[in-house]
């Protein structure tokens, strides 16, 4: 008998589906490059938070904070005259935050070049007032990280700098993570340049 009689169309069509059906199983999101180590079990959310979907989405996440908020930002700009912009209520919700007793760490950027130091040192300034812990990363280094860590459950990431234009008015990307397992290695890389960064005096 040949093999064409033995596989006959309706045959190999049940073959390549369940072929495809085995090679499309899901993986988890994973910043690991060991295959090797890759947990396929690990389940992670994401949501795209993109342009003005960006302040009301950091505004909850802020209001419903239990217990921390870990925060890297490239530019945060603090406007002392318009105290009703949204920049100034992300950064007035992390005051809150801390006030009543959330750890609230920030990590921001200062540099040897550049006019980023000034807008930087204003806003750490502030929100120390209220007992926000506020460290700088080394001058001969740039941290252009814009993430967020809160209660080791949700990550945001992307592009959004503090700012009027970034918030308000600029074509923006980020992502919105859910997951322990991303979010504690998150947490890592945060703990690494919160150890290598220092107060201001």
């Amino acid at each position: 008998m040949t093999i064409k009689k033995l596989l006959s169309p309706h045959k190999i069509l049940i073959i390549i589906i369940i072929i495809l059906l085995i090679s499309c199983q899901p993986a988890s999101v994973t910043n690991n490059n060991d295959a090797d180590e890759i947990d396929y079990g690990v389940e992670v959310f994401a949501k795209v938070v993109n342009n003005r979907d960006y302040y009301p989405q950091m505004y909850e996440l802020f209001d419903n904070a239990e217990k921390t908020i870990h925060v890297i930002m490239f530019s945060m700009r603090y406007y002392s005259y318009d105290p009703d912009t949204e920049e100034m209520k992300l950064m007035n919700k992390l005051a809150e935050a801390s006030l009543n007793g959330i750890d609230v760490r920030i990590i921001l950027e200062q540099s040897d070049w550049g006019d980023i130091n000034e807008a930087n040192y204003e806003s750490g300034d502030y929100l120390k007032q209220y007992g926000v812990k506020v460290r700088y990363d080394p001058m001969t280094v740039t941290t252009h990280c814009k993430l967020f860590i809160i209660d080791s459950i949700f990550t945001v990431v992307g592009s959004t700098n503090w700012s009027k234009s970034a918030v308000s008015y600029n074509n923006e990307a980020n992502v919105m993570l859910t997951g322990s397992s991303i979010s504690n290695d998150f947490i890592d890389y945060f703990e690494v340049i919160w150890n290598s960064s220092y107060e201001r005096e």
